[in-house]
């Protein structure tokens, strides 16, 4: 059994990170049990990881909630500098995830948008980048897998209010928030706040998570890949769910599929690679190294997506991403 003092292992420490990974609210005494470890010891290396910088504990909210339809993966090439290119990408309110990348590409970048035609609009806004060269598109068909963000599901008849509202707002800022801190935000009691939560969570609505801050990360924290197969989607999926990518698309375009690896060690992700080559029914495996990851958000700070009926006039408004409706922080 690990102590409460002294350095933690690499192995337990990289445990209880993940167990958080999972659930950025479970249990201390829950991971504890379940590692063998005392719960002084998880509350110890997850406050370390906060305080460092390394991870932050926050809510993703649904694709849905906030609604985004369409979500696409981006290769860029560059002619000249980078860093404008670099800038204008992470500042973009479309873009969910931005990062160097070593390869032909040097930065890749993830889009979520609305309804047609944003994401011509989008893809028009970023073509148009001074020093873009080219942009080569993979359409998501569907998200099987993302540890950071909820699913999409395809229902947006979830409503959401001032309360809900004010108790995922209060998440963003401290994801494992009591739920007395989070009934004072939405004016409400210990016990209503806990029933908003369950509620918003059952609904795939929200999710909180334990966040890699990766931005500042000398090491390689992940790779990217764009796979080819000659298998159904159904098989290669539950190949690549047994490899436990971080994240999973089915994709229209060059790949079947786009997959994002993170491990502890450059050697893990050759191995994980390796495993994919092995494959005889996969055609082409083509990885590529977030040398840095720059932006990484799902819903954070993003505007919900509510349909309220004005007690006047009775007429529907929605407040869409980008729109003129009330932010979330």
């Amino acid at each position: 059994m690990a102590g409460a003092t002294g350095e933690t292992p690499l192995a337990v420490r990289t445990a209880i990170l993940r167990e958080l990974q999972e659930d950025g609210r479970a249990s201390y005494s829950r991971i504890a049990a379940d590692l063998g470890v005392t719960r002084r010891l998880v509350t110890q290396v997850v406050q370390q990881a906060v305080e460092s910088n390394e991870l932050r504990l926050t809510v993703s909210i649904s694709p849905d909630l906030l609604g985004l339809e369409r979500f696409a993966y981006l290769q860029v090439a560059v002619e000249g500098a980078v860093e404008p290119v670099r800038q204008a990408l992470v500042s973009l309110p479309e873009s969910s995830f931005v990062a160097d990348v070593a390869g032909a590409f040097p930065i890749d970048v993830e889009i979520r948008v609305g309804a047609d035609p944003h994401l011509s609009e989008v893809l028009a806004t970023i073509h148009d980048i001074p020093g873009v060269r080219s942009v080569r598109t993979h359409l998501y068909e569907s998200i099987e897998v993302n540890r950071y963000s909820p699913l999409r599901t395809g229902h947006t008849d979830f409503k959401v209010d001032g309360q809900d509202r004010a108790v995922i707002a209060y998440l963003q800022r401290d994801g494992r928030a009591s739920y007395r801190e989070l009934g004072e935000a939405a004016g409400l009691s210990a016990g209503g706040a806990r029933l908003r939560f369950e509620r918003l969570k059952r609904a795939g609505a929200v999710k909180v998570v334990a966040m890699p801050v990766r931005d500042h990360q000398r090491e390689t924290p992940s790779i990217g890949m764009g796979i080819r197969t000659r298998l159904a989607t159904a098989q290669v999926l539950e190949l690549l769910r047994d490899l436990e990518p971080e994240f999973l698309a089915v994709t229209i375009g060059s790949y079947n599929f786009v997959a994002t690896f993170s491990r502890e060690s450059a050697a893990e992700l050759i191995a994980v690679t390796d495993a994919l080559r092995a494959e005889p029914n996969i055609t082409a495996v083509e990885s590529w190294a977030n040398l840095r990851v720059l932006k990484e958000q799902y819903g954070e700070g993003d505007r919900l997506t509510v349909a309220s009926r004005e007690a006047a006039g009775g007429d529907e408004r929605r407040d869409t991403p980008g729109g003129s409706g009330g932010s979330l922080r």
